[in-house]
């Protein structure tokens, strides 16, 4: 049976990142909160979402959230802002079904010269608190990022998209045989994962699935 690295963070660790038990996670003010951390106000605007469809060379997609103007504001703060309190609450709407069986899970990696300004990659940040809860190992080392590529939030069109994330990843021969579940924060057009899910099927893995916290596309 392969082993991975455990470089997941203990949850004991994490859960003193979170903010205290009485303030919204994304309007910040003193409430009775709910299960998953919201007041009652915040509760109704934000929405699970219906999977949207995929396109090879994913195995399949697994959405959580309807990607909003409330939600944006807590995916940039935790990613342009520095604060991971954010990411517990956004890893809870992370599912992986069981007919998947999972061998890893990977988080979409990031340019080494970007993840350094920034500090962290916010999808590794998550897939530690999914790691965390469902027991599946994770790995940020089978999959990197070698190509410097332009923001795609930069870019509306799918096809821009594509041709500006092509050839950006690498993979290590390690993920052959495994069944892959990619981690990342928005779905919109695809075009991010389904050149990690290229990539890593190329270097020889059977399945890789993607799932993210929430997704803009209709």
């Amino acid at each position: 049976m392969r082993r991975f690295s455990d470089n997941r963070i203990g949850e004991t660790m994490l859960d003193l990142l979170a903010p205290g038990p009485y303030h919204c996670y994304l309007c910040g003010r003193e409430s009775v909160l709910d299960a998953e951390g919201l007041c009652e106000e915040c509760r109704t605007q934000v929405l699970l979402c219906p999977t949207p469809s995929y396109l090879q060379p994913l195995d399949g997609l697994s959405v959580g959230l309807q990607y909003n103007d409330l939600l944006k504001r807590a995916i940039l703060s935790m990613k342009m802002h520095r604060n991971r309190q954010f990411a517990p609450f956004l890893a809870q709407y992370l599912t992986i079904p069981d007919a998947w069986q999972a061998d890893v899970l990977v988080p979409v990696p990031m340019h080494p010269a970007r993840e350094l300004v920034r500090g962290f990659n916010h999808s590794e940040l998550l897939t530690q608190y999914l790691s965390a809860r469902t027991k599946i190992p994770y790995s940020s080392a089978l999959l990197a990022k070698t190509r410097y590529s332009l923001p795609q939030k930069r870019f509306l069109d799918p096809a821009a998209r594509r041709k500006n994330i092509r050839n950006s990843f690498t993979a290590d021969p390690a993920c052959k045989g495994l069944r892959i579940v990619l981690i990342d924060d928005i779905f919109t057009t695809g075009a991010t994962v389904y050149e990690c899910a290229k990539t890593l099927k190329q270097a020889g893995a059977i399945r890789v699935y993607a799932c993210c916290v929430a997704s803009s596309s209709r």
